[in-house]
């Protein structure tokens, strides 16, 4: 079972202003947008959970111990101070898509950490040494979970319902509203606990922050000469929201593509697999309407530029034989996914693109806004576009049952959870 706890938040002081101090997650964030928020403020969280490289770093002093004196100079100067009594926070991210407003809810608990082979914690993504590595280096020096790991649970039944919080912050930053409140009440708080012990629980986002808080609490627990189970390290930041909750949104994520050579009659080998109905000089919003509508009962894509300047909508019409294209080994939840008919059946099987060839960014590039993926193919940055259907989050939650992982850029979860809410301290739960 899932065991969630509450945790000494590590929060900036009250009378900061919130909006200046948050930054999106470091995987998302760009040099240019590195830079723009370590100039909106002097302690935006940015300094510590993604500090900048800088010319001369060597071992000794790096980007990882300047994160680190930043956040004790930070706790020195009260900046940063840590919650009492312990907490689970509420939090709910208002936002708004395509004209739509949307409130998602979460809860921040300390979950504790658990392999991936007991299905207590699922994950749906594979990870890459590289960014575990920098996770690590962060986390040792620091002793902080800065960024959360984001997660689905599917409770057993309707959420749980808790009594009243305290009202920590309510503030707006970049089109979005952020409240977040202490749920410090025993029994709101063995509430939650019990829910989450009897739930699943599904990462979204945050498969390498988890991965890391794995490895380090088996760095510590290998130092220790005593070790309980209770210590610090066994538990790692998370924000939970419900399966079914009205704001929890997923992106597609579009596919544009430069294979090394165009086959002939492309559109013909594409007929082989799927219905093709020629939209001809569509707008592309009208496009992804059908591609929606259609895409409820079967794996539907709009294809652009296939011929010059026209669209076509693809309408798998043999799933046995595009199955026979991928691996036997994957379950069928894996195989049902549109990112894998697609691959598979079309970016495989008519223009060549394997798995690894996935690997060498300027064959196959990504995109959430379907209008870029458009303009990319018109301006000749790429040869043709692929516009896909978002993966419904019972998909990923039934691939994760079934222990597969979902290929890359599989899903984009909208909006991102920011960094800078609530952290968890280390040695402020000791």
């Amino acid at each position: 079972m899932a065991e969630a706890r509450p945790f000494h938040g590590l929060r900036y002081a009250d009378h900061l202003d919130p909006a200046l101090l948050i930054a999106p997650p470091y995987d998302v964030i760009s040099p240019q947008q590195q830079r723009a928020l370590y100039e909106r403020s002097p302690h935006n969280v940015v300094r510590i959970e993604y500090p900048e490289q800088r010319p001369g770093d060597d071992e000794a002093a790096n980007r990882y111990t300047r994160a680190a004196a930043e956040l004790l100079a930070w706790r020195a100067a009260g900046i940063l101070r840590a919650d009492d009594p312990p907490a689970i926070y509420a939090y709910t991210q208002g936002f708004e898509h395509a004209g739509k407003r949307y409130e998602r809810r979460a809860w921040f608990v300390a979950l504790r950490l658990e392999e991936w082979d007991k299905g207590i914690v699922k994950p749906h993504e594979r990870t890459l040494a590289a960014p575990k590595a920098d996770r690590l280096d962060l986390l040792r020096h620091t002793r902080t979970q800065i960024s959360p790991v984001y997660s689905i649970v599917r409770f057993q039944g309707v959420p749980p319902a808790v009594g009243r919080a305290a009202a920590l912050m309510d503030f707006e930053a970049d089109g979005q509203r952020h409240a977040l409140s202490a749920i410090t009440a025993e029994p709101d708080i063995t509430t939650l606990a019990r829910a989450i012990a009897g739930a699943g629980v599904y990462i979204a986002d945050g498969h390498h922050r988890y991965e890391t808080a794995l490895a380090y609490r088996d760095e510590v627990r290998a130092r220790s000469s005593a070790w309980t189970g209770d210590e610090p390290e066994n538990f790692v930041l998370m924000a939970l929201t419900p399966h079914d909750d009205p704001g929890l949104l997923v992106l597609p994520t579009h596919r544009m593509i430069r294979p090394p050579a165009w086959p002939e009659n492309a559109l013909d080998r594409l007929a082989w697999h799927f219905d093709v109905e020629d939209l001809g000089h569509a707008d592309v919003q009208y496009a992804t309407g059908l591609l929606a509508s259609a895409g409820r009962d079967t794996p539907t894509f709009v294809a652009i530029g296939v011929t010059p300047g026209a669209l076509h909508l693809l309408t798998l019409k043999d799933r046995a034989a595009v199955e026979h294209l991928m691996p036997p080994n994957q379950p069928p939840a894996w195989k049902r996914l549109d990112v894998n008919v697609l691959q598979y059946g079309v970016l495989q099987d008519v223009f060549g693109i394997d798995e690894p060839m996935l690997r060498e960014s300027d064959i196959v590039t990504y995109t959430q806004d379907a209008r870029a993926a458009a303009s990319a193919v018109a301006s000749g940055e790429a040869r043709a576009a692929f516009l896909l259907n978002a993966t419904p989050v019972s998909a990923i939650m039934a691939v994760a049952d079934a222990g597969a992982r979902m290929p890359q850029k599989s899903t984009y979860f909208q909006p991102k959870l920011p960094t800078g809410l609530v952290m968890r301290a280390l040695e402020d739960d000791a």
